[in-house]
């Protein structure tokens, strides 16, 4: 599935974030734990180069716990650091501080190893990531204060701050980005399926059939969704994912007159379960 959506301030947080690279010690990229791969930004990438960088998987309470060490030990073959948040744990935010910390003093070491005299440096660090992936809550967790807006509709941007965090660190939060084409790996379909992208760009049916068809190819998460549904196998085995969306309709009671059923009444419901982890901890994306 092609899904095409760069509207023009995205052009304008791609500018912001190159504008301020050079002042960057280190990049801390938020990815959603479901899909590493498809809310990893390539521009990210392309504009931050050698800078060292942290992946933090948020939403790792949504995510597959399997697949997610998966990833973790993936992108430290890459070298990368990285972390699996719940965004709400008090914890894991205490962890996010303390591998800045670190990856920080790695940094200053090698900057000053031939200076004789104490300092406290000052890290100044990029957060970035895809719009709704959590960047800004984890932001407001990280300050202990409502620090940078949050919005809880994809694609809400806002101006670029600077946040001081304590004496070491100064976090740059940038507004959410996506990239122009959303067609690799079915990234547009991944990222609507986790609530990536604004519903007014989507055809619900269409992507909620789809995430049908994703979760019945796997044994584990089919289990999940007929259990969820109080489906049986042999209901659906002569079913195509549109009949299966209108059976799940009718079972959660979304009819119309005349007996039929409201399509997107039922997509939404799937959609917003899917998103949320009702139906269980789903990963859409294996190394």
């Amino acid at each position: 599935m092609n899904i095409n959506w760069y509207p023009g301030h995205m052009i304008k947080a791609q500018n912001d974030i190159k504008s301020v690279i050079k002042l960057i010690d280190i990049v801390v990229e938020i990815l959603d734990a479901r899909i590493p791969l498809s809310s990893k930004n390539p521009i990210i990438d392309d504009i931050a180069k050698d800078k060292p960088k942290i992946i933090v998987l948020n939403k790792e309470d949504l995510a597959d716990e399997v697949e997610t060490k998966k990833w973790i030990e993936y992108f430290k073959s890459q070298n990368m650091t990285c972390i699996s948040v719940n965004s709400s744990n008090p914890q894991d935010i205490k962890n996010i501080v303390d591998k800045k910390k670190k990856k920080g003093e790695e940094l200053y070491k090698q900057k000053v190893k031939n200076v004789d005299f104490d300092y406290n440096p000052i890290y100044r660090v990029l957060i970035a990531g895809i719009p709704n992936v959590g960047k800004s809550t984890i932001i407001n967790k990280i300050a202990k204060r409502n620090s940078a807006d949050v919005s809880n509709k994809p694609g809400v941007t806002r101006k670029k701050q600077w946040i001081r965090v304590n004496k070491n660190i100064d976090l740059l939060d940038t507004p959410g980005l996506l990239w122009p084409k959303l067609d690799d790996n079915d990234a547009g379909l991944k990222l609507a399926l986790t609530g990536n992208i604004k519903k007014e760009v989507l055809d619900l049916e269409s992507i909620a059939c789809l995430g049908i068809e994703m979760l019945l190819k796997n044994d584990k998460y089919k289990s999940m969704f007929l259990q969820k549904y109080k489906i049986n196998q042999e209901d659906i085995d002569s079913l195509d994912s549109y009949d299966i969306l209108e059976l799940l309709g009718r079972k959660r009671g979304c009819l119309i007159s005349g007996g039929n059923v409201d399509m997107q009444k039922a997509s939404n419901i799937f959609l917003e379960e899917l998103k949320s982890g009702k139906i269980g901890r789903i990963s859409l994306e294996n190394v």
